[in-house]
């Protein structure tokens, strides 16, 4: 598995009072406040997130950007847009003219500003409106014309606000992936294996001094002689850094690359 660090500039937009800075709150800290928070300028947060891909971890960062909803300060805005690489739009479920006004404003001065970017449109106060109104059928009738994906949302009840950010976060990694290494390029022999697992744990831990003491001791435990590995004492050292990088990165990388490790040392040759 291949790990890389990717840094993405999302910023959220639409009209003063749609909830935008609730939506993020709910999301970051999950927080949400009912009293109205007027943004001034631009606040931004930040969330990492991981996304799993065939041969690939991303550690995903996203600095969120919350831009004022003021449509007179056009020179705060356009600055505050430059560079992002994703857009969540958000309009009011419960005033229609806010959902009017994605597609009428916002988005087109998001395109003339950044051009085409992943986007990701959001009906939110779902606790306040009627999921059947004019508003939700205008929304999802323009997303689907559109191709950008919707949600009907409420940062009050956090209804669909994590599916908002992962879902954008998805898009805009869509494009990254690795190459497959030709099965000539892999590990061939158990020894060429365990040489490459314990590389890739190492590399993936962060820490190599300690890594490589987390490898020895494993190795040890589960009986691995390293210069005539057996196919079964590697399966059991596998298990057991399985278990360290559960408790170092995650339990979802942890069963990706125990999988991964187990096909290798299985079809390796001895």
């Amino acid at each position: 598995m291949e790990l890389r660090e990717i840094l993405k500039k999302v910023v959220l937009l639409g009209d003063g009072g749609v909830g935008k800075t609730s939506l993020i709150a709910r999301y970051v800290v999950n927080k949400f406040d009912d009293k109205y928070i007027a943004t001034i300028g631009t606040k931004v947060s930040r969330k990492d997130i991981q996304i799993i891909k065939p041969n690939l971890i991303i550690n995903l960062r996203m600095m969120i950007w919350d831009i004022l909803g003021q449509k007179e300060y056009s020179k705060i805005r356009s600055a505050s847009l430059s560079g992002a690489q994703g857009l969540i739009l958000v309009g009011d479920l419960s005033r229609e003219e806010t959902i009017n006004s994605l597609m009428e404003f916002w988005l087109k001065e998001a395109e003339a500003i950044v051009g085409p970017v992943p986007t990701v449109l959001v009906g939110n106060k779902a606790d306040l409106a009627d999921k059947e109104k004019m508003s939700a059928t205008v929304l999802e009738s323009e997303g689907q014309r559109r191709g950008y994906p919707i949600f009907i949302a409420s940062a009050k009840t956090g209804e669909n606000v994590e599916n908002i950010f992962a879902t954008l976060g998805e898009l805009m990694v869509e494009d990254i992936s690795v190459p497959t290494p030709a099965e000539s390029d892999g590990p061939k022999t158990l020894a060429e294996v365990v040489d490459f697992i314990v590389q890739d744990f190492c590399a993936q831990y962060g820490d190599l001094e300690k890594a490589m003491l987390i490898v020895q001791h494993q190795l040890q435990e589960a009986g691995v002689d390293i210069r005539r590995p057996h196919r079964d004492a590697v399966l059991a050292a596998i298990e057991g850094l399985a278990k360290a990088e559960e408790l170092s990165l995650s339990k979802t990388v942890s069963l990706v690359n125990l999988e991964e490790r187990r096909k290798m040392v299985v079809l390796a040759k001895d």
